[in-house]
């Protein structure tokens, strides 16, 4: 497998250089009380849901009527949209890969910016999930998914917008633990409460260990499930069947864990490092 080329290079560093002078998402909105920011395909709308509901509960104000499309935004969405519910925090979500410039130590204290939570998974489970998302819109094979290459397809998170967005925060975290913290979606997943806890600590928010109960049950797979909106127009849990039948081939994989061992400096405690010798035989 071919080394990125000097082209591919250059497209990726100015990707970097119109995020690094254009993405002041942080600066924006730093008004509200606090952001939740996710990589793609790694869990939002279930982590939206949870915060929600436990707000909803613990302020006795009507829970989300649906679990996506406008109404799972009436606690966390886009900070640019009216505010619902005065008495509730108001957290921001987005995607946003930050300029580097905030990140410098005498902007960010000066700035005093919100608290930040980033949502974060293994890297290969978010790309095979964000495939069977948009696989029709975008018009790739799985095996081209994997190599597309920067500045790639519109809308279409690569292996390189992964990367940014792992290498970016991470520097952020590194240098900030107080106001940023990491949560790995797998973590969530093996428990839902302790992490939830720490999300809402994290805001400063208090909630009673019965409200964090309540959202954790509202927020079950299945119930989430039921309680989509059908006219959000855009898949949020993809049938079992099509989530099970997108796989990487060995090929494909030893390609992904070769450019991440190359390339991805904060892993967040995914090993992609483990099969450098299989990532070395695609680079060969």
């Amino acid at each position: 497998m071919d080394e990125v080329t000097a082209r591919e290079r250059i497209a990726l560093l100015a990707r970097d250089t119109a995020a690094d002078f254009s993405n002041f998402h942080l600066l924006h909105y730093r008004h509200i009380d606090g952001f939740m920011v996710t990589a793609k395909n790694s869990g939002t709308h279930w982590l939206k849901y949870l915060i929600s509901n436990a707000l909803a509960t613990e302020l006795n104000l009507p829970r989300p009527r649906f679990a996506s499309g406008k109404t799972a935004n009436d606690f966390v969405g886009n900070p640019k949209w009216p505010h619902k519910y005065p008495q509730a925090p108001r957290i921001g979500s987005s995607h946003n890969l930050p300029s580097s410039f905030l990140g410098l130590w005498p902007i960010f204290r000066m700035l005093r910016l919100p608290p930040v939570v980033v949502l974060v998974r293994d890297i290969e489970q978010a790309m095979l999930s964000h495939y069977v998302k948009w696989r029709e819109e975008s018009g790739l094979t799985l095996s081209d998914y994997v190599r597309v290459r920067a500045p790639g397809r519109k809308g279409v998170a690569d292996i390189w917008w992964y990367v940014d967005f792992f290498n970016r925060w991470g520097r952020f975290a590194s240098r900030y633990p107080d106001r940023i913290l990491v949560i790995r979606y797998e973590d969530v997943r093996a428990d839902p409460t302790q992490w939830l806890t720490a999300v809402l600590n994290h805001y400063k928010v208090k909630v009673a260990p019965s409200s964090i109960e309540a959202a954790v049950q509202a927020s079950q797979r299945e119930s989430m499930r039921r309680e989509l909106d059908p006219n959000a127009g855009e898949l949020i849990i993809p049938a079992d069947r099509d989530r099970g039948s997108a796989r990487f081939s060995e090929e494909d994989r030893a390609v992904l864990h070769a450019l991440l061992a190359k390339h991805l400096k904060y892993s967040f405690g995914y090993d992609y490092a483990a099969e450098q010798w299989v990532a070395s035989q695609a680079l060969a």
